[in-house]
């Protein structure tokens, strides 16, 4: 009987260590790819802006998007963004860039920003817990062009508004000459 006994504890503990999956962890989240950083910067701008993301910061390789979304209801609970003129809550993303012998280290740094109950600005981590969406991003740092391939500085813009359309406009001639190479971007 005891052995009986021992033997289902140990299966039961077996399985479940098993079938206990890694807690996905809050970031920030580092990438590594031979591109350069000028053009990962473009192919993350690009990217952002596809998905609805509007460009708040760029200071050379220094970027933030932002875009108004709704917080998990277990995290909204404290939210008070309906009292808040003005005021949304957004889901934000940071990337920082480092280029350093032949490697560009991407840091990706996901976070909800919100009102609290005086409406000052929040900020709490926002879990990247899709693997799936993980692995595609360095996939898209792994397709990089490298070296003689590298996407050109853009011209500096005057305000917000045109750098992003400057920027809209050359993520359009990328993705433009990645399938037309008589296509060069300046």
């Amino acid at each position: 009987m005891k052995r009986v006994l021992i033997l289902v504890l140990a299966i039961s503990t077996l399985a479940a260590a098993r079938d206990k999956k890694a807690k996905p962890q809050p970031g920030p989240y580092v990438f590594a790819s031979k591109a350069s950083a000028q053009t990962l910067k473009a192919l993350i701008v690009q990217q952002n802006l596809s998905e609805g993301y509007a460009l708040d910061f760029d200071n050379q390789f220094q970027l933030r998007f932002s875009k108004p979304a709704q917080m998990p209801p277990i995290d909204a609970i404290f939210v008070a963004s309906s009292m808040c003129k003005g005021m949304a809550t957004k889901k934000v993303w940071s990337y920082t860039l480092v280029e350093l012998n032949g490697t560009t280290k991407v840091t990706v740094q996901p976070v909800w920003e919100y009102p609290d109950d005086f409406c000052e600005m929040q900020t709490k981590e926002f879990i990247w817990g899709r693997p799936e969406e993980i692995a595609a991003f360095q996939a898209m740092l792994d397709r990089a062009p490298t070296s003689g391939a590298q996407a050109p500085t853009p011209a500096t813009p005057t305000s917000s508004a045109d750098q992003q359309q400057s920027m809209k406009q050359h993520a359009a001639c990328l993705e433009l000459a990645k399938d037309n190479p008589s296509i060069t971007c300046k």
